[in-house]
């Protein structure tokens, strides 16, 4: 008898213009996060990438993206440890830390890992 076996493998797609259905986009620097979050809504998910509870707060997140009454709401993530300059301009103190935000102004801050996706979802359809 012989078997075949066929290895599949997967990456992260880090093209940050296109992402999939749950996927946040990536910002690579300050003035990336400054031009996009000049108009319209913006979700930035700030976490770091040893923090368990940003672990945690992740799928809430994500779990916004496909939401089709939340379309025009750029999603987006905020890697503490490469854009340090970025949380500290916003005044981020603790991870995860969601910043709701509308026409370049933080309207919303929200701490820690129990924020739920249908109050997050309030929340971003009132901006």
């Amino acid at each position: 008898m012989f078997l075949v076996v066929n290895f599949i493998s997967c990456s992260k797609d880090n093209n940050s213009d296109n992402p999939t259905s749950t996927q946040l986009n990536i910002i690579n620097s300050l003035n990336d996060f400054d031009s996009r979050i000049a108009k319209g809504v913006t979700l930035a998910f700030f976490h770091a990438t040893w923090c368990s509870k940003c672990a945690t707060q992740r799928p809430e997140v994500e779990g916004l993206i496909s939401d089709s009454e939340l379309q025009s709401v750029f999603f987006c993530e905020v890697d503490y440890e490469k854009n340090a300059n970025i949380v500290s301009k916003y005044e981020v103190f603790g991870f995860p830390t969601i910043l709701l935000i509308k026409d370049g102004q933080v309207k919303h801050t929200l701490v820690g890992s129990n924020n739920k996706k249908a109050d997050i979802k309030q929340l971003l359809k009132s901006l």
